[in-house]
């Protein structure tokens, strides 16, 4: 046990200047690295991808700055223990590390901010979900946003050389070179891998390393498994298969996925996919979606699963899709183009716009295309479900003008 700890640790790197990888945003040179070097403290959400560094640069740079680090997931941290953090501290410079920040809600969010303005301490977020939906504009305005990508092969062959070397693991480089590209950016799977075949003894003379490599007892990478379940899910949908899109949502949320993610994509996909054949797609979606936050798992999947199978057996249409997409091209290319006067919110506007429900079955004839954009068809139905009943109100209006 203690010799694999030792293999592990020499992985780690013991300084910035031992850091691999994310060269443009904290590489040699960059104001990050000059903050740290002539030790300016800094607060920053790091957003990226599993296994990309953006926790040993953390420790890193609470080394550099010559700080204690205090490290919580945001999953179990309240604000409670924040308050024990900083009361233990007492005014004296500490880093907090905060893992999975975007599930920090608005009240531990808010705490965070006098000691923010007031410099009480280093904060830094690590989160693998877009920090501009889940964190506030308060918080954001106070930090660097960091973006970190997924690690080249060539850098994880770096992290595998360096730490096998110290480790005193004698690997040959056609291994490294395979394992890196087996671990699809994720520095973290690799090392796993690499420490796993070594201590195994599965790597001797003419052994098939691609044979080897699948039966590797590590995690996959999950940040891509989570896009290839959540397209086949959605494509299951669209293929208007439910026992396959069932399939898929319970991987996807086997594997770890917020259900939450698994509701907001069913309530596109009503819009995108199924739109006015079945308005009330949207709605049994976005109560799935409500279900979720109000019930939770393990309850919550009963939801999850109607909807997807009422998704799924949904009349297909995707008019509402095509219509958003002509409507923005056509939006882009006459930014220019006057709002017809009538329908200008001024005294003259209101003196020549016709209310429709003052006239005979609530429609008027009326101009409410720009001139230059006079008889553009966007919406186009198909007539497909209930758009049927849209085709022929449509045709009814249609008929009116020609009177």
């Amino acid at each position: 046990m203690e010799d694999t700890q030792r293999i592990f640790e020499a992985f780690e790197p013991s300084s910035l200047a031992e850091f691999v990888g994310q060269e443009t945003v904290v590489g040699p040179g960059s104001p990050l690295r000059k903050f740290a070097r002539d030790h300016v403290p800094f607060s920053a959400i790091i957003w990226g991808p599993p296994g990309c560094g953006k926790t040993t640069f953390a420790r890193l740079m609470a080394l550099e700055l010559g700080e204690e680090m205090e490290y919580v997931s945001a999953v179990s941290a309240g604000v409670p223990e924040l308050r024990q953090i900083v009361a233990r501290h007492a005014g004296h410079p500490f880093l907090l590390v905060v893992d999975e920040v975007h599930r920090f809600n608005r009240v531990q969010q808010d705490f965070l901010l006098p000691m923010l303005e007031n410099r009480l301490m280093t904060f830094v977020g690590l989160t693998t979900e877009s920090p501009y939906a889940a964190l506030s504009p308060a918080l954001r305005s106070r930090i660097f946003m960091l973006r970190f990508s997924p690690l080249a092969t060539s850098d994880i062959v770096r992290v595998l050389t360096q730490g096998s070397q110290r480790a005193g693991m004698t690997v040959n480089q056609t291994i490294l070179n395979r394992v890196a590209a087996f671990s699809s950016g994720d520095a973290r799977v690799a090392i796993n891998a690499l420490v796993w075949l070594y201590q195994s003894g599965s790597l001797v003379e003419g052994a098939d390393l691609n044979e080897l490599l699948k039966e590797v007892p590590v995690a996959k990478n999950f940040e891509q498994e989570h896009y290839d379940l959540a397209s086949a899910f959605i494509k299951s949908m669209r293929g208007s298969d439910p026992d396959a899109a069932l399939y898929y949502l319970a991987r996807m949320i086997d594997a770890g996925d917020d259900p939450l993610f698994a509701a907001r994509r069913m309530i596109i996909f009503a819009a995108e996919d199924i739109g006015l054949a079945n308005p009330f797609a949207v709605v049994m979606a976005t109560a799935a979606y409500d279900a979720v936050h109000a019930v939770g798992l393990p309850e919550a999947m009963l939801n999850l699963t109607e909807a997807a199978i009422y998704l799924a057996t949904c009349r297909k249409n995707n008019t509402v899709l095509t219509a958003m997409r002509r409507a923005k091209d056509l939006a882009a290319q006459t930014k220019n183009v006057d709002t017809p006067i009538q329908l200008k919110n001024t005294r003259a506007g209101q003196a020549l716009y016709k209310y429709p429900h003052t006239y005979p079955g609530n429609w008027v004839a009326q101009e409410y295309f720009p001139e230059e954009v006079r008889d553009r068809s966007i919406y186009l139905p198909t007539g497909a479900g209930y758009e049927r009943v849209i085709v022929a109100y449509l045709k009814s209006l249609h008929a009116k003008k020609g009177e």
